[in-house]
């Protein structure tokens, strides 16, 4: 009983800090998309699709010490600390290099990518921090630090409406962002004295999959999106994805809190599970009436007027999203109990719906693609999921 209040009360307070940095991050594109248009918000997704891309190893980092934990010897700390940092610089120095080629492919300045990419180099220390504390369950400080985050991007979007130099000002800002945060979870983190697993290369590997994953499947759709349409139609996809995906994010406090739960009490493994897709069905169950309802109001709220024509496919592309968010529950549960085969099927999933995407010059086939393929993949991952649990049952 004990268990399952703890688990209770992690989802509530993870899933209120969760909330609020939603609205920030909903606040921070209200702002930005009313002042720059679609164009131009074209342009600002690209560049936070681009760093999202350019930090894939943060959520991978994240939920690999979310896994395995805090190290107990301060030395093997200290040199993973270096690794971490030579990584996240290295990574850094990519964009600058190839800033010239990317801002051909994707049609924006390759200056302002170096710009808004500098965040990457403390986000790998700070997503091993975030990583401990989520294994400590210490969601209170999680939570803190997310609101941080988001609070100065609405910071970053308010310095960008008061700047001649309005994207630049926002990365700029952003960048402060990612270091004060930084700032605090390495004090936060430093106190926490429980001691994680001992690191099994398997389950790095297999969870390392599982960060990537979720990060290509929340921000493929976008970055191809803006190769292949007009600036126009891609910056009207981008408002799109920003609504959408607040389904899928939704999933993520839920399965992580999940996932922390089952690592301290696997025998209650089915009980959160359920629990968890029971909460996560009725939030998103609500956001997509909304879509359905509410879609004309929702976008020109957030978006403004020049988006309105995005409205008729939000619900279906709503419908996307929610089996995505689906899909990350259920990878995150394979990591909490070490199986792999449903990471397999996401993995082939996410290979088909790129496959898909590619080649495609309108608006209307993105959604389209988009939402039927998170539906198929996900109905393909619970699938094989309900099959591993009955093949180890009956050899049982």
């Amino acid at each position: 009983m004990l268990a399952l209040r703890g688990f209770l009360k992690d989802n509530m307070i993870f899933g209120v800090a969760t909330l609020l940095g939603g609205f920030f991050n909903y606040l921070y594109h209200v702002v930005l998309a009313h002042v720059l248009g679609p164009a131009h918000y074209g342009d600002l997704t690209t560049f936070l699709n681009v760093t999202a891309l350019m930090v894939i190893p943060a959520s991978v980092v994240t939920l690999v010490y979310t896994r395995v934990g805090k190290r107990p010897k301060p030395r093997q700390a200290r040199r993973e600390s270096i690794y971490l940092w030579a990584t996240a610089t290295l990574l850094w120095g990519l964009v600058w290099i190839f800033n010239g080629f990317l801002g051909r492919l994707l049609h924006v300045s390759g200056l302002l990518l170096v710009i808004f990419t500098a965040e990457v180099v403390p986000s790998l220390a700070l997503a091993a921090n975030v990583g401990i504390l989520q294994r400590a369950r210490w969601y209170m400080y999680v939570g803190l630090l997310g609101v941080i985050t988001t609070g100065f991007r609405v910071m970053a979007a308010a310095g960008a409406a008061w700047s001649g130099y309005r994207l630049a000002a926002v990365g700029v800002l952003e960048g402060l962002a990612a270091w004060v945060t930084w700032g605090g979870s390495r004090y936060v983190a430093a106190r926490v004295h429980e001691a994680g697993e001992a690191i099994d290369a398997k389950v790095v590997m297999g969870t390392a999959v599982v960060g990537v994953l979720n990060v290509l499947l929340g921000l493929a759709d976008g970055l191809l999106a803006k190769h292949a349409l007009t600036a126009v139609s891609a910056g009207r996809y981008g408002g799109l994805a920003t609504i959408g995906h607040s389904l899928q994010y939704i999933s993520q406090s839920l399965g992580t809190v999940m996932l922390t739960a089952i690592i301290s009490d696997c025998s209650r493994r089915r009980r959160y599970l359920w629990m968890t897709i029971l909460a996560y069905s009725t939030l998103a169950g609500v956001g997509e009436g909304i879509f359905v309802a509410r879609g004309v109001w929702l976008v020109t709220i957030i978006l403004g007027r020049n988006f309105l024509p995005i409205a008729s496919a939000l619900p279906y592309y709503g419908w996307g999203m929610m089996a995505l968010g689906l899909n990350n529950i259920v990878m995150l549960y394979s990591v909490a109990l070490k199986r792999w085969e449903v990471i397999a099927a996401s993995g082939a999933g996410l290979s088909y719906w790129v496959w898909r995407l590619t080649g495609l010059h309108r608006f209307s086939g993105f959604v389209f693609v988009t939402a039927r393929t998170q539906v198929a993949v996900t109905m393909l991952a619970v699938a094989v999921t309900v099959l591993g649990a009955l093949v180890r049952k009956h050899a049982d």
